[in-house]
């Protein structure tokens, strides 16, 4: 299990660092920081990120956790990639996007996930890992700039939608018995930019 996990954030970790060259002027410092309720990440979730290709995209990594009155308990890591194609300009310092696309990954901790079904399970029984889940996403938000002498830069809430690869697959396969709201999930959420 630790082995898998050490495994799992090295990967994490080799995706983004590629990405990430652009932000070496400023050493590893994120330029954001999250807060996040819901949406896959944990009942409640925390995390940083860089922003990429002159803020076209940006890239994440959030803690989550679901306490145990909650229905936990649960610890969830999870990165992410958002593209930016669009973004409204309403005023000199607010601006709103639409629609960001994106992808996300999240590793559930525990002994009841895997990555590896144990061997009482008969080879190829379920086809996915209990532990990794893969969603695809997106993210509603507007921001409001602060003054450049700030030390937060800017404030964004957002919205984010996501389903995953099991909840899809499902979907699917019981298209008469699922509804979407059955596999979207819904985070709100506050990003600062630092």
């Amino acid at each position: 299990m630790k082995k898998n996990l050490r495994i799992l954030i090295l990967l994490l970790i080799g995706a983004a660092a590629p990405l990430c060259h652009a932000q070496s002027k400023k050493g590893a410092y994120p330029d954001h920081i999250t807060a996040q309720y819901a949406g896959s990440t944990g009942w409640m979730s925390v995390g940083a990120g860089y922003d990429l290709f002159t803020q076209r995209a940006r890239v994440g990594l959030q803690y989550g956790v679901v306490p145990e009155e909650k229905g936990g308990k649960l610890h969830i890591l999870s990165a992410s990639f958002f593209y930016k194609p669009y973004a409204l300009n309403v005023s000199d310092r607010v601006s709103l996007n639409p629609l960001d696309p994106g992808l996300k990954i999240s590793y559930h901790f525990g002994e009841q996930f895997y990555l590896n079904w144990p061997s009482r399970f008969p080879k190829g029984y379920y086809w996915w890992k209990s532990a990794l889940r893969l969603h695809l996403a997106t993210e509603s938000s507007i921001t409001y700039k602060l003054k450049s002498t700030a030390k937060v830069k800017y404030v964004t809430t957002y919205l984010q939608l996501n389903s995953n690869d099991l909840y899809m697959v499902s979907y699917i396969l019981n298209a008469r018995s699922l509804s979407l709201p059955d596999i979207v999930k819904a985070g709100i959420g506050v990003r600062l930019g630092i």
